[in-house]
């Protein structure tokens, strides 16, 4: 069974259990789902309203799900349907006035357009389609006929249905083969593990040289390990994330925070599970729903004016790294303050913060004056367990990788081929690797890992040598 999820993609379920067996790569936004039993794809519609934009695409269920082809459309293709005898996708779209509506035919194998009936009289703001195969007829449901201005219909009809012209009678379909057995699937292999990182600019954010009034500073991100996608905190009001898919390079989606007008983001964590992302800014922080950006929870007071966040969804805490005061421990369902660990505001300002549940060890960076940079306490107790010293650091932000055991640390100064990024290790704070070349990286603002993939995400705040960064770990 496929259903069609947008804030998910297209769901594959088992038919006699209801059990998910996962989601379709690359079908995120997806309004609608029809598959062809006989060429064994599944297609899908995306329903985006713009021109130009890939609106149906196409999987092959016997090659994991592969895409086989991708396409775009008119805007607004809502439904789809297939006409397995004859290898045709059906496309309604809706729309009532000229030029809008209707349907369009793809070809099942390549998905390109065979005719365009893009006119109401195939079909008015059409939210379903579908397709008699053996007499060649598309019927397509007219959602809002009773809507439209009075005296505008006369006969208002709340389906329409075309006839096929010149279509031959179908033959009888070829008796259909035996499955073979599925292969095992193999296991998955460990994410890269190599102290040597590979730095390449990504362009879903531009530089400053392509675009100087673009109003984005990207700053605090993470990433979602279902999908890979990137989210970015803006630093720019209003308060906005963009969800950049680092595969394709580029922005998916742009969340904006509701009553953000005044803020700008500094940092975010995700709950996958939930599809919630949790928003730090100003000296709040609330709990969106990615699904339709609305606030499910908050916004929420920290004590002080927040620079970074992290989450513990185990246990239900949000970090927060208040600048003039350390960090702070809230729990995340009611905002309720659980802990304030304070430091000396004049030898140490609190920016960057990391938890690593597998290590129950919590990090903190300074960026400011003092004689440390990294400290690290006890994930329970927050007990000071270990200092890193580091004259007038500019550690601004911080990400730990649980799988490797890894801290990735940005200097937020702005220094030619003298800012980038550092590696240590989580256990001891022995420094792995240095990287402080501007293609690793100026005046970092962000940084988060993807653990499986091995990858590492870098927020030029400046968009200096470019507004994001990825550094791919080596195997070995």
């Amino acid at each position: 069974v496929y259903g069609a999820v947008p804030s998910r993609g297209v769901e594959v379920l088992d038919a006699e259990t209801g059990a998910s067996l996962g989601v379709v790569n690359g079908t995120l936004g997806a309004y609608y789902v029809a598959a062809d039993p006989a060429k064994g794809y599944v297609t899908t519609a995306f329903f985006e309203d713009v021109p130009d934009a890939i609106n149906i695409a196409a999987f092959d269920v016997s090659d994991g799900y592969m895409q086989v082809w991708e396409q775009v459309t008119r805007p607004n293709a809502r439904q789809l349907d297939v006409d397995s005898t004859n290898g045709l996708v059906y496309v309604g779209y809706t729309g009532t006035a000229a030029g809008t509506g209707g349907f369009s035919v793809h070809d099942i194998a390549t998905g390109e357009v065979v005719a365009d009936m893009a006119d109401p009289s195939f079909g008015k703001d059409g939210y379903g389609i579908s397709i008699d195969e053996e007499r060649q007829r598309v019927f397509v449901s007219n959602r809002d006929f009773r809507l439209n201005p009075p005296g505008s219909e006369l006969a208002p009809v709340a389906v329409t249905v075309s006839q096929r012209t010149g279509a031959t009678d179908p033959t009888d379909p070829t008796d259909p083969t035996d499955p073979t057995d599925p292969t095992d699937p193999t296991d998955p292999t460990d994410p890269p593990a190599g102290s040597e990182y590979t730095a390449s600019a990504l362009t879903a954010i531009p530089s400053a040289e392509q675009d100087g009034e673009l109003d984005v500073k990207p700053v605090g991100s993470v990433v979602d390990p279902e999908t890979g996608h990137l989210f970015v905190g803006n630093e720019q009001r209003p308060a906005r994330i963009l969800e950049i898919d680092p595969v394709t390079d580029t922005t998916v989606a742009t969340h904006v925070m509701p009553n953000g007008t005044d803020e700008g983001v500094r940092d975010v964590a995700i709950d996958t599970e939930k599809n919630e992302l949790y928003v730090g800014y100003g000296n709040s922080w609330v709990v969106m729903d990615l699904a339709d950006d609305s606030v499910v929870r908050g916004p929420f007071a920290f004590t002080a004016n927040v620079r970074g966040l992290d989450v513990d969804l185990a246990t239900g805490r949000v970090f927060g790294a208040t600048r003039g005061s350390g960090f702070e421990v809230l729990d995340a369902t009611t905002g309720e303050s659980l802990q304030v660990v304070t430091t000396p505001g004049e030898n140490w300002s609190t920016h960057g913060i990391a938890f690593d549940p597998e290590a129950n060890r919590l990090y903190t960076t300074n960026n400011g004056t003092g004689t440390e940079g990294v400290r690290v306490y006890d994930g329970t107790s927050f007990d000071l367990l270990q200092s890193l010293a580091v004259v007038d650091p500019d550690y601004r932000s911080v990400a730990v990788d649980p799988v490797t055991g890894r801290l990735y640390i940005g200097h937020s100064s702005d220094a030619f081929e003298a800012s980038g990024v550092r590696v240590f290790s989580g256990a001891d704070l022995t420094e792995i690797a240095n990287y402080p070349g501007t293609a690793y990286g100026n005046k970092v603002y962000g940084v988060s890992v993807d653990s499986e993939r091995g990858r590492v995400y870098v927020s030029a705040r400046d968009r200096f040598p470019t507004g994001l960064i990825v550094l791919q770990r080596t195997s070995e």
